[in-house]
């Protein structure tokens, strides 16, 4: 019989973004005005998480907050939230959120190759769609009648111009002062509802090819080709979760899940936390809490059993769902217990391990580096 294939590494990743996905984790955290989008606070968080052995971390974005005066509007783009910390850490991936549906493609991709050239090829990308019209006004630009077919043609095209260059396309030749081999640089002329792209990047092919797309599971139009590399499944229960995870697989060669954490911690129990949270949560916010994800309010070894059952293996040798991005309720406070209490136990379980230095997300993700689509010596 033919030797089972070895199982993908189990991903652990955790939103960085701000001080909490919960609306009131600002107010319960002490936080205000400056210390909201302080950059050592950023960095600090970064660190904390990859001392744990988290295998990335994500931060949102979007052009209007949330909730409207929210002091965490305040803050820099994602993109370069990632790049500010992209010097400061060695292994973990950094995933920044860059909405589709209004900014420019081409400066999304040069953006994106910048930042996987800055990590050494650590850098993902988590495509949004935006479906407020005021966000369409804040932009100039009508409302986008179809915003997940926007993301499709907004993803399409930004993986066809890291692609523009071939790997080898710099040449760097100092006796000839020639930096890149022209022939090795190729045009893209796409078009889309919207908008249409001609030309190749201004920068070169990322270190990992492409970087790896991980994308809420609906928030991309179908297309031909693959897009998506780690599909983000949510659900209502465990069930819910694994029939989301089976079926994002059908489109995407990973499929992860998300989950919203309110951890027992500093004497206080998970329920009595959320309880507190959602009471002071500011006018406009949604309340109760919730973002479609998949919730553990409880103890750090119910959450390490949740995870535990997520991440074992079926009768098809098959792990339910390949990983999982924890949107923890406040960051200072339930990071510390992750990194305490939840993930020395999944090591300990032989489930997952910690990113290597000088290692690409796609290896700590287990996902090939693709061949240029360009490059005729590889699709020859």
């Amino acid at each position: 019989m033919p030797s089972a294939q070895p199982l993908s590494p189990f991903f652990v990743g955790l939103d960085a973004d701000g001080t909490g996905t919960h609306p009131a984790s600002a107010a319960v955290a002490g936080l205000a005005g400056a210390d909201l989008v302080s950059g050592d606070r950023l960095a600090r968080s970064v660190r904390q998480a990859e001392n744990a052995g988290l295998t990335f971390v994500s931060f949102a974005d979007a052009l209007l907050p949330a909730v409207p005066g929210s002091p965490a509007s305040a803050r820099l783009d994602a993109v370069t939230r990632a790049a500010f910390v992209s010097r400061t850490t060695t292994a973990i991936g950094l995933v920044p959120q860059v909405p589709t549906t209004y900014p420019e493609p081409f400066h999304v991709a040069a953006q994106l190759a910048s930042l996987d050239i800055a990590t050494a090829g650590r850098a993902g990308w988590v495509p949004s769609v935006t479906r407020d019209p005021e966000t369409a006004d804040a932009y100039g630009r009508p409302a986008v009648s179809d915003p997940e077919r926007e993301a499709r043609d907004v993803v399409q095209v930004v993986r066809y111009l890291w692609d523009s260059w071939e790997d080898d396309a710099v040449v760097r030749d100092v006796t000839t002062g020639r930096y890149l081999d022209r022939g090795r640089v190729h045009y893209v002329d796409f078009e889309g509802k919207s908008f249409s792209v001609k030309g190749p990047l201004i920068t070169p092919r990322p270190p990992q090819g492409q970087l790896v797309v991980l994308a809420a599971d609906g928030d991309i139009a179908p297309a031909a080709e693959q897009l998506v590399d780690v599909a983000l499944v949510g659900g209502s229960d465990v069930a819910a979760v694994r029939a989301g995870a089976a079926a994002a697989r059908e489109r995407s060669p990973r499929a992860g899940v998300d989950i919203e954490v309110v951890l027992d911690a500093g004497g206080r129990s998970g329920v009595d936390r959320l309880a507190e949270l959602d009471a002071g949560s500011p006018p406009g916010s949604r309340t109760p809490w919730g973002t479609g994800a998949l919730r553990h309010v409880g103890s750090a070894a119910s959450l390490v059993a949740l995870l535990i059952k997520l991440a074992t293996p079926g009768s098809d040798g098959r792990r339910p769902v390949d990983g999982v991005r924890l949107l923890p309720a406040v960051l200072d406070v339930d990071l510390p217990v992750l990194a305490r209490d939840v993930l020395p136990a999944l090591r300990a379980a032989r489930l997952t391990a910690a990113p290597r230095p000088g290692a690409t997300l796609r290896d700590a993700l287990g996902l090939p580096r693709p061949a240029n689509r360009y490059d005729v010596r590889v699709s020859a």
